[in-house]
């Protein structure tokens, strides 16, 4: 019986992590035609109250990645720029140790 139970539950949670990540496949997939300049914002039906829902759930998904990625558009910049300064500053120092010991006897 145990063991049953087990099994039972670990069903239930694969198929919720199979949902959520269609969820995410579809909200990602929805983001991208927006970004393409094709959005579709689907009317709401009442006569398929689940379908209109379910429309709601990814346009909110779309909004919330949306406001994502403009929040971390300039942390992502600020750390490019940080990473290229750090990447001249390796190479000038290398350079720098390079030449003292073609120097030294």
């Amino acid at each position: 019986m145990r063991t049953m139970q087990e099994v039972l539950l670990g069903l239930i949670k694969l198929g919720l992590l199979a949902a959520g990540v269609l969820y995410a496949v579809q909200i990602l997939k929805t983001y991208a035609s927006a970004r393409a300049g094709q959005p579709h914002w689907p009317p709401l039906n009442r006569k398929e109250p689940i379908r209109s829902a379910e429309q709601v759930l990814i346009w909110g998904g779309v909004f919330i990645v949306a406001v994502m990625v403009r929040l971390v558009r300039p942390l992502v910049d600020t750390l490019s720029e940080a990473s290229a300064e750090v990447g001249e500053w390796a190479i000038s120092r290398h350079q720098t140790e390079a030449a003292v010991r073609t120097r030294t006897p």
